[in-house]
C-alpha cells in the first residue's frame, strides 16, 4: 500500500509495518514472498484506490 512516496507491506490491522520499499514493484515482490512464507494472501493496492482513511484500514497481507 502507498505510504507517502514509498510502498509498504503491513498487516491487516494497518498498524503493524512489515517492510517498506522505494518502489511498488519491490514492495510487491517482498510482500508476495512474505505472504508465501506465512501462508497468507497478498493484496496490492493502487495508489489512487485509497483515501487517507482507507489507507489506514487496508493492507497487503491478510491472515
Amino acid at each position: 500500500m502507498p505510504r507517502g512516496d514509498r510502498w509498504a507491506n503491513v498487516f491487516e490491522d494497518g498498524e503493524r509495518l512489515i517492510v517498506i520499499a522505494g518502489t511498488k514493484e519491490t514492495a510487491a515482490r517482498m510482500g508476495r514472498e512474505l505472504a508465501r512464507l506465512r501462508g497468507v494472501r497478498h493484496i496490492v493496492h493502487e495508489r489512487d484506490d485509497l483515501t487517507a482513511d482507507a489507507a489506514r484500514s487496508h493492507d497487503l497481507i491478510h491472515g
